[in-house]
């Protein structure tokens, strides 16, 4: 967590009663947020948004029982904040009755927002529950691209890979050059990926690792991985191996931007854990996406669950300024080195 915040935990002598409290030295406004039954949605970059806007955060997990809830966690707050933010999930939460009840009491100004919306409208992303038997009651029941938008996403599509192609060539001529050198065997490697309506494709990249890479079976990739050979490390925090992408493009497989593919084995577990994880399959999956650009590289169940819920907000959220949006960011992530 950055140095500008002050993080602490309050925490009774049983472990049923636990919350964190987030403290900001830079908030714009004098308000606290309250989140009762919180999980999990918060990451590292909607922390460090919302604790510019907010004096204090409190999470507050499901087990916190009434009595601590009330008088340890919010009546203290009520000497310092005249403003509470509180963010409920009405599905399952009845807590929020209670702490209402106590702020009005009080004569404090409080605000409720639910979840759904305040994750969609602060954090522009989809809340997504942490149960496969939960749902989110905002979720469109098939969310896609109505005809407009797939003829605008295929013009863009066209025009910018086109152009990168033409631009790149010479990139291209030198990753190869390179491979060859530093790991012998094919330049290109060809990956199944699932993509639109759930059908698998080739995925095509330049080679980064050595060809006994998956000899033990499939694994995500990691920090400083010994199986990426020294041009292959470069071309993966430049993006570069993803070029051969493009030809996928426009063999109508993927977009230039959308939900990234994931191999099969992969997308398998994903859905049997993760709620909504197939209805990132409704849109032709990207080369580049929302999820890509706002999360930092993820591996395994939980990083899915976040990165979901960027896909979900930019299928259901689309437009041209969006589209445009994450495709300059890429390019700043390119620049910077910030792929893996």
């Amino acid at each position: 967590m950055p140095s500008r915040m002050n993080r602490t935990s309050t925490q009774t002598h049983t472990s049923r009663t636990y919350t964190h409290r987030l403290k900001s030295k830079i908030a714009m406004s004098k308000e606290v947020l309250i989140i009762t039954s919180y999980d999990y949605f918060l990451d590292k970059k909607g922390l460090v948004y919302l604790l510019k806007r907010y004096s204090e955060i409190i999470l507050v997990p499901r087990t916190v029982d009434d009595d601590y809830l009330l008088n340890q966690t919010v009546r203290p707050l009520l000497v310092d904040y005249s403003k509470i933010h509180l963010i409920v999930n009405p599905i399952y939460d009845e807590k929020y009755h209670i702490v209402y009840d106590l702020i009005a009491h009080n004569n404090k100004t409080i605000r409720i927002t639910t979840v759904f919306d305040f994750c969609e409208k602060y954090l522009h992303k989809i809340y997504i529950p942490h149960s496969v038997l939960e749902e989110n009651p905002t979720m469109p029941v098939k969310p896609q691209f109505n005809y407009q938008v797939r003829i605008a996403k295929q013009c863009i599509d066209f025009i910018f890979s086109a152009l990168l192609i033409l631009f790149s060539f010479p990139v291209w001529l030198l990753s190869i050059v390179k491979i060859k050198r530093e790991s012998p065997g094919p330049v290109f490697y060809h990956q199944e990926r699932v993509g639109l309506k759930e059908q698998p494709f080739g995925c095509i990249k330049f080679r980064s690792m050595g060809l006994d890479a998956e000899a033990n079976g499939a694994a995500f990739s990691r920090k400083r991985d010994t199986r990426v050979f020294e041009y292959g490390a470069f071309m993966r925090t430049t993006r570069i191996d993803e070029l051969p992408q493009l030809l996928n493009i426009f063999r109508g497989q993927l977009s230039l931007v959308g939900p990234r593919p994931e191999r099969p084995v992969f997308t398998q577990t994903f859905e049997e854990l993760i709620p909504y994880y197939n209805l990132r399959h409704n849109v032709k999956p990207g080369l580049t996406g929302y999820a890509q650009v706002m999360y930092s590289y993820g591996a395994g169940v939980y990083d899915a669950r976040h990165k979901l819920m960027y896909d979900l907000y930019y299928i259901k959220n689309w437009s041209l300024a969006l589209e445009i949006k994450i495709i300059f960011l890429t390019t700043f992530v390119i620049i910077n080195r910030m792929g893996r």
